[in-house]
């Protein structure tokens, strides 16, 4: 499903689109426009079928059968207005959805508090979506989740992902749903039953879960392990917390 925008289809990349374009590295620009940039044939592929609204894509003629609606660019061009380190062959300007509220009341939610780097949230995505978790809230210091490293990182998750930022102590504090929280000093992840649907509540590495949010756990859980590293990655450990909660709810 290619969901465009309604727009003026144009043939040419102007100064005006690199500059806007650009200006997307931030995230306060993003906010400022309501868009974001993914780039990459098969990301963008993915894009094209879902509900997200595309307002334009840049690509190289090569790539211009598969993607019909695009802008011609030259290598050069799209060199100008990459958001990575290398360009890819295609790069949309996409609509940030209006996603105020949960669609999913009556699913499991993975709540994320302070996730800072956009490689681990881009992870953290494209688990949720592996193991069938659909809905994620982010705490308001996290990273950005239309950054770009994150979409990349996401490899197209992010387009079957419903994801909003809350102020974490206010949403816990209303919850209906049990809540399951990652701590150092909890049962064993493998001796707790999880309910479903609940929520799943993790914290950063560096921090762990705000002290603030700690009251509203109800089930503390630990993952056990033999050695004697400090922590493990946040990404690992939502992994393995969502792997074991779809092992019991497959059962």
């Amino acid at each position: 499903m290619v969901n465009f925008a309604v727009v003026k289809i144009r043939k040419v990349l102007t100064k005006s689109d690199i500059k806007r374009i650009n200006s997307l590295k931030r995230k306060s620009k993003r906010n400022e426009y309501g868009l974001f940039v993914v780039e990459g044939v098969k990301i963008v592929q993915e894009l094209m079928d879902s509900d997200f609204k595309i307002q334009q894509i840049f690509a190289l003629q090569s790539e211009l059968d598969q993607f019909k609606n695009a802008i011609s660019v030259s290598e050069k061009d799209l060199g100008r207005i990459t958001h990575l380190s290398n360009p890819n062959k295609v790069l949309a300007l996409v609509e940030i959805p209006k996603m105020n509220k949960l669609d999913r009341p009556n699913e499991t939610i993975l709540v994320i508090d302070g996730v800072n780097d956009p490689g681990n949230l881009g992870t953290i995505i494209r688990t949720a979506d592996w193991f069938g978790i659909k809905q994620i809230i982010c705490s308001e210091n996290s990273v950005d989740c239309y950054n770009s490293k994150v979409i990349m990182s996401t490899m197209g998750s992010i387009f079957r992902i419903n994801i909003s930022y809350q102020h974490l102590p206010s949403y816990l504090a209303k919850a209906d749903l049990p809540i399951y929280g990652a701590l150092l000093e909890g049962e064993s992840i493998y001796q707790t039953e999880f309910s479903s649907p609940s929520i799943i509540l993790m914290g950063s590495e560096s921090h762990g879960i705000s002290e603030e949010l700690i009251p509203f756990i109800h089930h503390p859980v630990t993952i056990p392990g033999a050695g004697n590293t400090e922590s493990l990655n946040l990404g690992v450990s939502t992994a393995i917390f969502c792997s074991e909660y779809y092992r019991q709810k497959s059962k």
